[in-house]
């Protein structure tokens, strides 16, 4: 013999949407889910155990969002009576589109949830990504069939109520094809432009060379070019060139092919054509008195980075024969990193000794006794 438990629930015949929200499950995946109960009676056996719960009707969520779509899921039993022993212990889910003149792709699942949060969510029924078409006025909706263990069940009612959580994830369509880019060409197109010289608005003579250039390039690469064509260095005359004193031509066009590009020239700097290794130290054979040359240009007009590419390659050509003399140009044009190295290539490995005999040590010796004395304070302190 069954009884009715709760029988004042009947009157309550209509689905309560608890919650709706929308989160990202992944780059591609837009996730949507909401809850919603329906009301039932729950039914005990003569030993009080519970038997049976028989859903009055079906539930059904409200509209929710997933993916930019509208939705509503709906649970149905299969039968009105579900006992013990009977096989046929299911619950029939349909997810219907409710969005108008969309396709989509989409996953479902629905889970039977514990109000009181001492049970984990019991998966009911889940679906792989199925098409929705509301364009064409067909598969607006999907069913399908989910089983349950009636022992397991009942645990999740309370007070003749069920608590289902209905989930959508929208599948969006793959990504196109990848389309490979090809590298930036822009400072490829601003060495073009210093070549050919297109729309120069400033000339510059360097041993009466001629190089046309462009003033706001310069000037954005270079406070000391900007101080002279736009600040208070302006010379008068625009139409005439502006003279670069005590520079070679090949220097400057270097500075400017520099300055235009981000590129050490390899005929200086070294003969690699990676700009990586270049700034980690070049090759061997380069022309030193190239680089000081280009050195003293970069530190003449600001250029810093090229000024520590410079640095860099001397810091790894340094030799026993020309170290005091690096040294003292080091110090000169506030070359800190290849100073260091100058004092430390001298101070260590017992190198002293050689170096004092060479003739840039006599004239360090003679110009600049007190950067000596820095070397020499050092040298006690390594030895």
């Amino acid at each position: 013999m069954f009884h009715q438990y709760n029988s004042d629930l009947l009157t309550i015949d209509r689905p309560v949407n608890k919650s709706n929200s929308i989160v990202m499950s992944s780059i591609m995946d837009l996730r949507g889910s909401t809850t919603f109960e329906f009301v039932g009676v729950l039914a005990y056996g003569d030993d009080g155990a519970p038997l049976h719960y028989i859903p009055l009707h079906y539930g059904g969520s409200t509209v929710f969002a997933a993916g930019g779509y509208y939705w509503c899921a709906w649970v149905y039993p299969t039968n009105t009576v579900r006992t013990r022993t009977a096989s046929d212990n299911h619950f029939s889910v349909s997810l219907k589109l409710c969005s108008s003149d969309v396709r989509v792709t989409a996953a479902h699942e629905v889970s039977v949830l514990d109000p009181s949060a001492n049970l984990p969510p019991m998966l009911l029924s889940t679906w792989p990504p199925l098409c929705f078409a509301s364009d064409t006025g067909d598969d607006t909706d999907h069913r399908s069939r989910g089983g349950m263990d009636l022992d397991q069940f009942v645990a999740y009612v309370h007070h003749g109520r069920i608590l289902f959580q209905s989930t959508v994830t929208v599948v969006s369509p793959e990504d196109p094809a990848k389309i490979d880019l090809p590298p930036s060409d822009m400072l490829g197109q601003l060495g073009d432009i210093l070549e050919t010289a297109e729309n120069a608005d400033v000339t510059f003579s360097v041993d009466s060379e001629l190089f046309p250039a462009h003033k706001i390039i310069l000037a954005a690469r270079s406070r000391v070019f900007k101080a002279e064509l736009y600040g208070e260095m302006k010379e008068n005359g625009a139409a005439q060139a502006i003279v670069v004193d005590d520079m070679r031509p090949d220097t400057f066009r270097a500075l400017l092919r520099y300055i235009y590009t981000d590129d050490a020239p390899p005929d200086i700097i070294g003969s690699n054509d990676s700009r990586q290794e270049v700034e980690e130290g070049g090759e061997d054979g380069e022309d030193e008195n190239k680089v000081w040359e280009l050195l003293v240009a970069a530190d003449r007009y600001g250029v810093e980075r090229l000024k520590l590419i410079c640095e860099r390659v001397l810091c790894k050509r340094l030799d026993v024969d020309k170290v005091a003399e690096t040294l003292a140009l080091a110090d000169r044009h506030h070359c800190d990193t290849l100073k260091d190295a100058c004092i430390e290539f001298m101070t260590t490995s017992h190198r002293m000794g050689q170096v004092a005999v060479t003739p840039g040590y006599m004239q360090l010796k003679s110009s600049n006794p007190c950067l000596l004395f820095e070397v020499l304070e050092k040298s006690g302190k390594f030895h």
